[in-house]
């Protein structure tokens, strides 16, 4: 299985809850245990808040999501300032009663693996990995050809 969703989201923060219903939705579907996707869901909207909370340029910014049968991935891009000093990663924790800044450290502890980078020109790229827990692995639960997925069957195969 491979599925990839590409969006350009406003720099807002309604943008948040439809990335977050759209990953949610594709990953339950799948198959993927509600753990597991509660995990992404919390990683990717941290992703995304940042974006609007310290991205000060662009109106927009990109999430790319691909959905594979053991993995998943998670680019978020904006326009914004980079994150700086590369050479001094972003803090691994946060202050256990700071209310703020602690997106990094979710991020990192929600994600088999956690980059963040700046971007070539200008921008801050963040990349996600997560090996996905399925709802059983002895039965493939996953939708058939032909299934029915919110009230509307698959197009047919042309």
């Amino acid at each position: 299985m491979r599925i990839q969703v590409v969006m350009t989201l406003p720099r807002e923060a309604l943008s948040v809850p439809v990335i977050r219903h759209t990953v949610a939705t594709a990953l339950g579907t799948a198959g993927v245990t509600p753990e597991c996707v509660g995990e992404v869901e919390v990683a990717l909207s941290e992703a995304c808040i940042n974006v609007f909370r310290h991205a000060a340029q662009g109106a927009s910014y990109d999430v790319v999501i691909s959905i594979g049968d053991e993995q998943l991935t998670m680019d978020v891009v904006d326009s914004g300032a980079g994150f700086g000093d590369l050479g001094a990663p972003p803090p691994a924790t946060a202050e256990q009663d700071a209310e703020r800044d602690r997106g990094i450290a979710l991020m990192r502890a929600l994600s088999d693996r956690a980059v963040f980078d700046t971007v070539t020109g200008g921008g801050r790229s963040v990349h996600l990995m997560k090996h996905l827990r399925w709802t059983d692995p002895g039965v493939d639960e996953r939708p058939a050809a032909g299934a029915v997925w919110n009230g509307a069957p698959d197009p047919p195969v042309v």
